[in-house]
This record gives structure tokens, C-alpha cells and sequence, in this order.
């Protein structure tokens, strides 16, 4: 019992301390928190949301005042001399302006577009995080699959230690021949290389999944992966699948708010030909004085001559585009272009989804098809594997023979292994795909 212990120790250290259990899910939340790629599409959504506004709003008058301070050097003619002199002005304007849009379509139209603008970027940081996902729950199965082949070797290595010590023994006391301590010394270190590399493998791979994860500060030595609760059973007909995800998976969501997005900036460019009214109002007035002295008895003071010399400016404006060298037409026709390119990246976003779905199932149903086959295999290697312990502990057959027998027995069991996890992973796959959510 003790060497066992030992050699658990020795061969999976990370065992002999306390680990911290990582579940998928708990993999996809520390993940989706870290990714900068995320968080890019999180800004994209604010610009996009500052970027809107209610139409209402441009429909709010504008105004704005303006002021001028103005001098004019130079001469003129007295009328009492009829001699020129010098006349030097000062001038001072004021205006208080205000427009006010009455009737234009394009601003509806372009308020709608902002708002499909905001439900995209929406759509498309959910489609990057929907792809990190996807990329973390590979990772983590790659990981899983890994750490319970260690086991699988662990296990098989208990075997290898007593048979060694105990043909160790029998070699000493002459009743085995030395071949078959060489054959069983080989095999052990065999064995216990192939857990190192395994070891280093899932070292490894849980590496991978924390930096894909951008998780700080810990160790894959300090955790060990969730294997509990992935077995669910998944029908294997592509048609409610596919429908369901048309409806959940974030890539064609972009793809068709992206063709709705291209109709609203086609329409916007065919309102350019639609007339715009508005409105205007304008109070000015301004203050007079000549700095040469001439005539500065009769000017009045600066308040008496802003109300002397105030005017209101007031109407209604209409715009009815005629022709402005077929600008107009030309944008429409490129907007035409644009959203007919949108419309095929869409139906093609729907068929690289069917095509991804209907390959994932097929590899589910290829991958269960080798499970249970694989099934069958592992119980008749181990049967085998049984009869050949017993006929190797009673000297009837040689080392070599027995370390074929257990070689049979542990490829069986590391495909079974790899079948029956690949059956997992492409389930949850197929699932989160349909949902979005595993």
C-alpha cells in the first residue's frame, strides 16, 4: 500500500496536494470575463448606443447666436467742406438665429438604421464570444481527455510495479528466466515513460486552456478538470438543430441584421431624391460710430441704437433636389450593390451553419458507432488480459507474451476512452450551437 502511494506521488505529484476543480462552465465565465476580444465588442456597443438617437431630436430647432466688433478705416466727403476726410468706423453686429427642420423622411429612416446598428453590435460581440467558446470547450476537452489517460495509466501501472517486484523475486529464487525479468523491465519503463509524457502532455494542455482563459495567477498544477455531468443524449436530426439555431446562433443574427442595416442605407439614399421644409427665424441689429469725431453729436447710445436698429427675419424654407450631376443616383445604385452583397453573406452565413452542423453530427454518429464497437473490444481485451495474468503469475506463458496481452488491453482502453469523450464534446458542441449555451 505503501509503495503504491509512493509511486502515485512520484509519478502525478500534483495529486498529492489540494486542487481546485474547474467545471466547463465555470471555464467559459472566467473566460468570456478576461477576453479582450470581448471587451472590444462591449465598446463597440456603447459607440454604437451613443451613435443613436430618438428622430424626435432632430427635429428640435438650432440656435445659435453671433456677434461681430468691426472697424473700417478710411475717408469719405464732408458735405458742409465738400473736402474729403478721413472716416474711420466702428461697427458692432448681433444676430440671434433659429432653424427648424418641419418635415425631412431621411431622419426616420436613419434612426432606424442606428438602432439596427446597436441590436448588431450586440450580435456580433455575442459572436465572438459564441467562437472564444467554442474554442475554450475544445481546449478543455482536449485537457480532460488527457488527465483521465493518466488515470487509465496510473492504474495499468499498479500492474506493472507488482508483476516487476514479483518477477524480481522469482528470478532471484531461479524459477523464472532471466528473459522474462528483461521483457517485464522493459515494459515497466515503457510504462512509466509514457505517463511522464502524458503528465507533461496535460500540463500542457491545462496551459493552453488558462492563457486561452487570460486567467492570472494560476497554476495548472492547481487544478483538475470537471468529469462529471456531460453524458446527455442528443437527437441526431440536423433539421430541428438547424432551425433552432438560425434563431440563437449569434453569426447569422449579425448576418441578417447586417442585410436589414444595408436596406435602411439604400433607403436613406433614395430619400436624398424626397423635398425637405423647414423653418427660420432671425433677430439682428447693430451699433454705429465714427471714430474721427465726425458727426459723434448726433449718434446715439449704444442701447438706443440696438432697439432703433433690430430686425426680425422670419420663414419657411423648401428643398426639392432637381439635379446635382447624378450624385444621387450613382449612391443608390452603390447601396443597391452593398445590400445585395449583404443579402448573399447572410445565405451564406446559413449555409456554412447547415454544412457545420450536418458535418458535427455526422462525427457523432461515426464517433458513437466507434464507441460501442470499442465497448465490445475493451471487454474482450480485458477478458483476454484476465487470462493471461493468470496463466503468467502460474509460469505457463512468458513475459512477452503477457506484456502483448496488457498492451491490447490499454489501446483498448485509451481508444474507448478518446471515443467516449469525443461523443461528449461533440454533443455539448451540437448543443451550444443549437442554444448558444451549454
Amino acid at each position: 500500500m505503501k509503495l503504491k502511494i509512493i509511486l502515485y506521488i512520484m509519478l502525478f505529484p500534483v495529486a498529492a496536494f489540494s486542487q481546485e476543480v474547474w467545471t466547463l462552465q465555470r471555464c467559459l465565465d472566467e473566460g468570456r470575463k478576461n477576453s479582450l476580444d470581448i471587451q472590444l465588442r462591449e465598446l463597440d456597443i456603447v459607440s454604437a448606443k451613443a451613435t443613436y438617437r430618438s428622430p424626435g431630436m432632430d427635429f428640435l430647432p438650432k440656435v445659435d447666436f453671433s456677434a461681430s466688433h468691426n472697424y473700417s478705416i478710411g475717408s469719405t466727403i464732408d458735405p458742409a467742406t465738400n473736402n474729403r476726410v478721413s472716416s474711420n468706423i466702428q461697427t458692432d453686429n448681433f444676430s440671434l438665429n433659429a432653424s427648424l427642420t418641419l418635415l425631412d423622411l431621411n431622419v426616420f429612416t436613419q434612426a432606424r438604421r442606428n438602432k439596427l446598428a446597436v441590436l448588431r453590435a450586440n450580435a456580433d460581440k455575442e459572436a465572438t464570444a459564441t467562437e472564444y467558446s467554442l474554442s475554450i470547450m475544445e481546449n478543455y476537452f482536449n485537457a480532460l481527455y488527457t488527465q483521465e489517460l493518466l488515470k487509465v495509466q496510473l492504474a495499468q501501472f499498479e500492474n506493472a510495479v507488482y508483476n516487476l517486484k514479483r518477477i524480481e523475486k522469482e528470478a532471484e529464487l531461479g524459477s523464472r528466466p532471466k528473459s522474462d525479468l528483461y521483457d517485464m523491465q522493459v515494459s515497466y519503463a515503457l510504462e512509466e515513460n509514457g505517463i511522464i509524457e502524458t503528465r507533461q502532455l496535460l500540463y500542457n494542455r491545462k496551459l493552453q486552456l488558462i492563457q486561452l482563459m487570460n486567467a492570472t495567477g494560476l497554476s495548472p498544477d492547481a487544478m483538475t478538470l470537471d468529469t462529471k455531468g456531460y453524458a446527455e443524449a442528443f437527437a441526431e436530426n440536423s433539421d430541428p438543430v438547424y432551425e433552432n439555431a438560425l434563431k440563437n446562433y449569434p453569426a447569422i443574427v449579425s448576418a441578417q441584421l447586417a442585410e436589414d442595416i444595408a436596406r435602411k442605407e439604400m433607403k436613406m439614399q433614395k430619400n436624398k431624391y424626397l423635398p425637405v421644409l423647414g423653418a427660420y427665424y432671425s433677430y439682428s441689429s447693430f451699433y454705429y460710430l465714427p471714430l474721427n469725431g465726425l458727426g459723434t453729436q448726433g449718434v446715439n447710445p449704444f442701447w438706443t441704437q440696438l432697439d432703433d436698429n433690430k430686425n426680425h427675419y422670419v420663414g419657411v424654407q423648401l428643398n426639392v433636389p432637381i439635379f446635382n450631376g447624378l450624385r444621387n443616383h450613382r449612391d443608390v445604385q452603390v447601396a443597391k450593390i452593398e445590400y445585395k452583397k449583404k443579402t448573399v453573406e447572410a445565405e451564406q452565413e446559413k449555409i456554412k451553419l447547415r454544412q457545420l452542423i450536418e458535418q458535427e453530427i455526422a462525427k457523432l454518429q461515426q464517433a458513437r458507432e466507434i464507441a460501442q464497437k470499442l465497448e465490445k473490444a475493451r471487454t474482450y481485451a480485458d477478458r483476454s488480459f484476465t487470462a493471461a495474468q493468470a496463466k503468467f503469475t502460474h509460469g505457463l506463458i512468458e513475459a512477452v507474451v503477457f506484456s502483448a496481452s496488457k498492451n491490447q488491453l490499454l489501446t483498448a482502453e485509451y481508444d474507448l476512452l478518446k471515443a467516449k469523450y469525443t461523443v461528449t464534446y461533440l454533443t455539448l458542441k451540437l448543443k451550444f450551437i443549437e442554444h448558444n449555451a451549454i
